[in-house]
């Protein structure tokens, strides 16, 4: 769904790309920011936290092997809720370019979600910055995701069922790609 929301940002704008002068929304400059020293760090019991980075190893293997039905099998339930919203900057040229009919937010579940991340078109996600929050019954797993649309965050929120941690809803933000100069 990322890929299709994105696709749809730069659709609605390219008309007007060319006559802008484009900055990057002001979190991102397009580039992986150097090492500090203060990266986010895993929190939480480590066989927990290595379960959790499991999981998003193979999500991200399910995305790029185009295995929907696997996508779906690490979501608590098909109704499990996964948002998308566009960021301030990006928003603002979708608005224009479409006269103020672009959404801000796109809502989906997890069912569609697995389909839309699944297609033919839809480029994997190249994930970065990948942190586990968790106290081994509930998690967060965040991480920066790029794909040649555009860029954003992403939050998952995760429970540790009988048989396995699942993903109880997804949040993400959404960014263009600045326009070519």
């Amino acid at each position: 769904m990322k890929f299709i929301a994105l696709l749809l940002l730069v659709l609605a704008v390219t008309h007007v790309q060319a006559q802008e002068t484009a900055l990057p929304d002001a979190h991102h400059t397009g580039k992986s920011a150097p090492a500090s020293g203060n990266e986010p760090h895993d929190v939480g019991p480590p066989d927990a936290v290595a379960q959790l980075r499991k999981l998003a190893a193979a999500y991200n293997q399910a995305m790029v092997k185009k295995d929907a039905a696997t996508l779906l099998s690490f979501y608590y339930d098909k109704n499990v809720p996964v948002m998308g919203s566009v960021a301030p900057a990006s928003f603002a040229r979708m608005t224009a370019a479409t006269n103020g009919k672009a959404p801000r937010v796109f809502p989906n579940s997890a069912d569609k979600q697995s389909v839309a991340d699944t297609a033919a078109q839809t480029t994997p996600e190249k994930v970065s910055h990948l942190t586990v929050h968790t106290d081994g019954t509930v998690a967060v797993i965040e991480y920066d995701y790029e794909i040649p649309q555009g860029y954003g965050h992403t939050y998952w929120t995760l429970v540790d069922t009988k048989d396995a941690w699942k993903i109880t809803s997804v949040a993400y933000s959404m960014n263009m790609k600045p326009a070519a100069k």
